[in-house]
């Protein structure tokens, strides 16, 4: 009933927009359509004492696409992100429904696109969309304007959508993008979950620095797509800010708790990708040459005072190299090497990650078995490694209803170690209409 009542406004507003943008009902306007998904995801702790996970949710998205003639087309999408358990802290909270069934709601798409604007062959879609950029799986170094999500711990490769105005040139085969972003929109983090990804400051009082709202401080960039025979390729270039914040300044001096502040480091990425198929088997290549301006740590540590390099100002290389290919027998092969993990910055701090998945159908195609396993390598000396294995029905059109474990282990100072005990196992029901 609640999600009819949202469905509607949503519907009347729309309706209304579309109207004013048009001028009163001089275009010819096409019937909005409705769709998204819902889905159902729990999580819990293995070993000792099974505990279950709420810093994880369940989502449910609603999205609005709507054609207004030949040359105009919104969309728009709501995000409504649930928790399963109630968080009251005091009688007065029992009075808030709020602290009864938590939640999050955003805007998570909001554009409108202009087909032939002033010129046949130009393209233009301004409000907040996601851009997508790189040809890799999921792990794209060239992929920097719109934010890591990291709000998911197991689904850590999505991005966040944010406010930009794009420009498209078709040149026949090819096509020149050029992208301005008024300003920078940070990571989403896991609730209560920080020190996962960002380390021990994430358990620091913290207070973020975020570039000043001015025109000097907007981000922009430019993108070629192209082909040549069987080869397709891009060359790209960003200007703006790494959305994952650094520590800038750090203050110890007992009984307070440490406190830290963190700043947003200026960069620019030269990125390059190339993908192609080869007897079935498809390739494909991604790098990222980033820029960075130096960034240092000022630390005042009971009295005394320091200073160190957080990152230098020279050029480091990120990058991701893969392919896949499906055997006869019906089993689907992913395999990927990323150099250079989201959260690493700096030639010396940049990990490497070999990622393979495999896929297998059973029962007439009703049920999917797929295995992930990713090996850490820290400076080929430490070791970690993730295994994920999930099982899903998929007989019932639009439903999904999946089984699966995410188990990690890793030596200290990698990435996985911080993740060791979020060992856990899930069931998650999703249905998309």
């Amino acid at each position: 009933m609640f999600f009819d009542r949202v469905k509607s406004c949503v519907k009347k507003a729309t309706i209304l927009t579309v109207v004013l943008l048009t001028g009163f009902g001089t275009t010819a306007i096409a019937q909005p359509d409705f769709g998204g998904f819902l889905e159902l995801d729990k999580r819990f702790v293995t070993g000792g004492d099974s505990t279950y996970i709420d810093n994880f949710y369940n989502q449910f998205r609603l999205e609005m696409k709507a054609p207004v003639g030949s040359q105009l087309y919104l969309f728009s999408s709501l995000d409504f992100r649930f928790y399963d358990f109630p968080q009251p802290q005091s009688l007065s909270d029992l009075e808030r429904m709020e602290s009864q069934f938590p939640y999050d709601m955003s805007v998570w798409e909001a554009f409108i696109d202009v087909y032939g604007f002033l010129f046949e062959d130009l393209d233009i879609r301004v409000g907040k969309q996601r851009i997508a950029w790189g040809r890799a799986d999921k792990l794209n170094p060239t992929d920097n304007l719109n934010p890591n999500d990291f709000s998911d711990l197991v689904n850590f490769t999505e991005m966040a959508p944010s406010w930009a105005f794009k420009g498209t040139w078709y040149f026949g085969n090819n096509r020149l993008t050029g992208v301005w972003l008024p300003g920078i929109t940070p990571v989403l983090l896991p609730r209560n979950g920080a020190n996962l990804f960002l380390g021990d400051v994430g358990d620091y009082d913290d207070e973020l620095q975020l570039p000043e709202q001015t025109p000097q401080n907007s981000m922009f960039a430019f993108h070629w797509d192209g082909s040549i025979d069987k080869w397709d390729f891009s060359v790209s270039y960003f200007n703006g800010y790494d959305d994952i914040p650094v520590a800038t300044n750090l203050l110890v001096a007992p009984p307070m708790a440490p406190q830290v502040e963190m700043e947003f480091p200026k960069i620019q990425v030269i990125g390059a990708d190339l993908v192609t198929e080869l007897s079935g088997i498809g390739i494909w290549g991604e790098a990222g040459l980033f820029l960075p301006e130096k960034v240092e740590l000022i630390s005042d540590i009971n009295g005394f005072s320091s200073r160190e390099t957080q990152l230098e100002d020279e050029p480091y290389l990120k990058f991701t190299i893969g392919g896949d290919y499906t055997f006869p027998n019906g089993i689907y092969l992913n395999t990927q090497w990323m150099h250079g993990f989201y959260t690493e910055r700096g030639t010396e701090n940049l990990n490497d990650y070999f990622i393979i998945r495999l896929e297998q159908n059973f029962f007439n195609e009703d049920v999917l078995f797929a295995l992930n396993n990713t090996l850490e390598v820290n400076d080929w000396e430490q070791l970690g490694y993730g295994l994920s294995p999930e099982l899903t029905y998929q007989r019932i059109d639009n439903l999904e209803a999946g089984l699966g474990a995410f188990l990690i282990w890793g030596e200290e100072g990698t990435l996985f170690n911080s993740w060791e005990e979020l060992d856990q196992v899930f069931v998650r029901f999703r249905v998309d209409f």
